[in-house]
């Protein structure tokens, strides 16, 4: 199991500090608005939880920031008089724990990537090209192949397998369906 450091610790301890900030300012502003006392906690976590996905997986980081903020500006805002100068302080101030909470787990990248370093020695290896020697061809020929073209490819496969030729093999050499190597194998076949 990987160990807690104390820079993680501080940043959970942080974090769940903001949660517990922002929690109390959003349950609120849900009860506020009709929301029922028994599921009104779930609205916070939901915000909560929507802004960490979003921050971890890179996707909707804006829009999750945007409502964490919004709701617990608009908690304080809706609780408060909106003539005292300490409403608006208190909304600046609260609108700050969901960019806390964002900066905390934003993916950091490295600031420099390592340089990809090449292979040392030859390459491509001398040996590569003797895998090329008995292959197949490349284009499928533009005819199909003379009795004596199957004849000669079946001494290879033979050769090369070291056992009787199959329409099967001929069909992988000629790059054909099964039942045209069959129908090779039987024309080269007396």
């Amino acid at each position: 199991m990987k160990r807690i450091s104390f820079t993680d610790a501080v940043r959970y301890a942080a974090l769940l500090a903001a949660m517990i900030i922002s929690f109390a300012t959003q349950r609120d502003l849900a009860i506020s608005h009709g929301v029922p006392v028994a599921v009104a906690p779930a609205v916070p976590v939901a915000i909560d939880l929507f802004m960490i996905w979003a921050v971890r997986t890179g996707r909707d980081v804006a829009l999750s920031v945007a409502v964490a903020v919004s709701a617990n500006v608009a908690g304080v805002l809706t609780t408060e008089s909106l003539f005292a100068v300490d409403t608006w302080v208190s909304a600046g101030l609260h609108g700050v724990f969901p960019l806390t909470v964002w900066r905390m787990h934003r993916v950091e990248s490295p600031a420099e990537p390592e340089p990809i370093k090449a292979p040392e020695g030859d390459w491509p290896p001398a040996d590569l090209w003797a895998d090329f020697e008995d292959s197949a061809p490349d284009d499928p020929p533009a005819s199909p192949p003379t009795a004596e073209d199957i004849k000669a490819a079946m001494s290879v496969l033979e050769s090369t397998h070291g056992r009787p030729v199959t329409g099967r093999m001929l069909a992988e050499h000629f790059a054909v369906s099964d039942r045209t190597g069959r129908r090779y194998l039987a024309m080269a076949t007396p």
